[in-house]
């Protein structure tokens, strides 16, 4: 996909399409290494209700980076994936902003993907607790989304995940569609297609995807942004760390068009 990049970090031509049977191996990849946590937990080695994001985030990786490089077969496809990556400081779409540091990033190996950059064509997550002190609006959304939106992570594909550590009780799609679907929160967060399913992960955690618009909504000196398809996968310990319920939206959630 020649015109991909310019020296100063900007876009000439359409985003990088990512695969969803790329996205689905970072899916399960994700869902296996959250099992090897729960191990840990239930030997009692880690605690993931007592833990910041960036704790919790860190062990992941640790773990990633264990299955990658001793038993990689264990997920099928991620041996044609480079080693993952943990806060990688990448540059936003505009050029302004140098060290944005998307939680995890996955490169395919190289032929994988159609692009002239390897470094910015990659499947990009951004992990986000949620619970009583980390509300979905205020965390997940406000901290989380709205980075994918704004282009300081994953502008130079179409496709990224958003990785949710679900503290207390709430479920996936409805916890999100109060937010997204709210009034408010398609203003926000630019809402083009509500949540859609796209399944399960090989350990049964359910993957739904929403659809934004992103980049500047007035004129500007950079070439018009496509929208961005955020897979959503929410993982969750043996049992809540605590009682409290979010909010959830009766609607459930709205088919693809």
């Amino acid at each position: 996909m020649r015109g991909l990049m310019t020296g100063r970090g900007t876009t000439t031509g359409r985003p990088c399409n990512i695969p969803e049977s790329l996205m689905i191996v970072v899916q399960n990849a994700l869902a296996h290494a959250w099992r090897q946590l729960l191990e840990e937990v239930a030997e009692r080695q880690f605690s993931i209700c007592d833990e910041e994001e960036d704790t919790i985030t860190e062990r992941l990786y640790m773990i990633l980076d264990d299955i990658y490089s001793n038993d990689p077969e264990a997920v099928q496809g991620f041996s044609i994936f480079q080693t993952p990556v943990r806060e990688g400081n990448l540059r936003n779409r505009a050029g302004n902003k140098r060290d944005c540091q998307p939680d995890l990033t996955f490169r395919p190996l190289r032929g994988q993907l159609d692009t002239r950059s390897s470094t910015m064509a990659a499947i990009f997550v951004e992990c986000k607790p949620i619970d009583s002190t980390h509300p979905i609006g205020s965390t997940y959304c406000k901290a989380g989304i709205s980075r994918f939106i704004r282009e300081d992570y994953a502008w130079a594909v179409d496709r990224a995940i958003m990785l949710g550590y679900v503290r207390n009780i709430c479920p996936l799609p409805g916890g999100l569609t109060y937010v997204l679907g709210s009034d408010a929160g398609q203003r926000e967060y630019r809402v083009k297609k509500q949540l859609a399913s796209l399944g399960q992960t090989n350990h049964g955690d359910e993957v739904y995807c929403s659809v934004h618009h992103r980049g500047p909504t007035l004129a500007s000196s950079h070439a018009p942004s496509l929208p961005i398809t955020l897979h959503h996968l929410w993982l969750k310990p043996e049992k809540p760390c605590e009682t409290t319920r979010c909010k959830v939206s009766a609607r459930g959630h709205d088919r693809a068009d």
